[in-house]
């Protein structure tokens, strides 16, 4: 996997406020610990440093308090730097004399400030605390006619380089992980997505037919069992149509079966203009339909019925190279739940018994049950 800089500098930003956080409270540690060590090691804890400690810790319950808030976004990491750094190299000033300093206090600069600038200026920042200390030294012992050793500061700075390079790998390798565990995560999410909307598509496919487009009766019988649910809990009827096409077997006779399937096509348009955005449109098998109509009782579902015969009846349909258009006409039967069955079964053979009866008295016709 790929590092990504782009991506870096947004998860570098997004981690600003965490890490600032993670600082200041580490900080605290600095404050304290400071006239401690400054007292174990019998030195002077004089007026100044009670005062800046004091500033210091003022200025460090002022940052936790507007992190915690969420606005200390806006506080530019350079001048937390420099407030850190002043803070830092003043103790360090003040302890060379007599105990040859707190080197220490840099290392927990280069740390604070490689946390709180990122990767791409940690270098700058070990060079510059190594400058700090060498500065600090020498102008100490130049005042107080202190005896330089080169050497020795040397190796401070050199022991600084190392420190910066062995920490700069672990954060940026830690840095590193966590960007692509984030990508991971990414992807992981769009796989997801895209694994749901294959599942959708597989769902859809399943219930649906193919040649119409419309839900097929798997579809319907678990549409039914949910309606029914519903009706029984909040009192509301559901009415069924069933549909079918008059003489289709001769019509695919007479005109083959790429004009019966242009026929199938054309009268489910027909239907689905003529219902509800509600309503639930099934082919049931061969030339049947099933519309299932919620919170419809039986005369609307009757009237709906009929007027999708009469738009049927009224449809012309153009098969191949004939010049003149063909018709067909349906049947069909209504019933009502639960004023004709108690169940979504029940529903279905009542409506299917309905259709039977305007089949066998000439076709063309709609029946309800008396």
């Amino acid at each position: 996997m790929s590092f990504d800089s782009n991506r870096g500098v947004k998860v570098e930003n997004a981690n600003r406020m965490t890490n600032e956080l993670f600082i200041t409270k580490v900080r605290w540690l600095t404050i304290f610990g400071a006239p401690i060590v400054f007292w174990l090691h019998r030195n002077e804890i004089s007026l100044p440093l009670l005062v800046i400690t004091a500033l210091f810790l003022l200025y460090n319950i002022l940052m936790q308090f507007y992190l915690l808030k969420g606005s200390g976004s806006s506080v530019p990491a350079v001048v937390l730097s420099l407030v850190d750094s002043v803070y830092l190299t003043y103790l360090y000033y003040l302890t060379v004399e007599g105990n040859g300093g707190l080197p220490q206090l840099f290392y927990f600069l280069i740390l604070v400030m490689g946390i709180r600038h990122g990767m791409t200026r940690y270098y700058w920042i070990v060079f510059a605390n190594g400058f700090l200390y060498a500065w600090t030294t020498i102008a100490k012992s130049y005042f107080k006619g202190l005896r330089i050793d080169p050497i020795d500061i040397l190796t401070q700075v050199l022991f600084f380089a190392a420190f910066g390079i062995m920490s700069s790998y672990i954060l940026k390798r830690d840095f590193q992980q966590q960007i692509e565990k984030e990508e991971l995560i990414a992807e992981l999410q769009a796989a997801y997505q895209q694994l749901c909307v294959y599942n959708a598509q597989v769902e859809e496919l399943a219930n649906t037919d193919p040649l119409t487009g419309v839900y097929n009766y798997r579809f319907f019988t678990n549409r039914l069992d949910k309606e029914i649910e519903l009706s029984k809990k909040f009192g509301r009827p559901i009415s069924l149509i069933i549909l079918d096409i008059d003489y289709f077997k001769d019509f695919n006779d007479t005109y083959g079966h790429p004009a019966g399937d242009l026929a199938l096509k054309e009268v489910t348009k027909i239907f689905k203009k003529n219902i509800r955005d509600k309503d639930v449109l099934c082919r049931y098998g061969g030339e049947e339909f099933l519309i299932l109509l919620p919170s419809t009782g039986v005369e609307e579902a009757f009237r709906c019925a009929e007027r999708i015969r009469e738009a049927v009846q009224h449809h012309a349909i153009y098969v191949g190279d004939l010049q003149k258009p063909v018709y067909v006409t349906v049947s069909g039967g209504v019933a009502c739940y639960p004023v004709d069955a108690s169940n979504g079964e029940q529903l279905l053979r009542i409506a299917d018994q309905v259709l039977y009866s305007a089949k066998h008295k000439g076709r063309n016709k709609i029946h309800r049950r008396l």
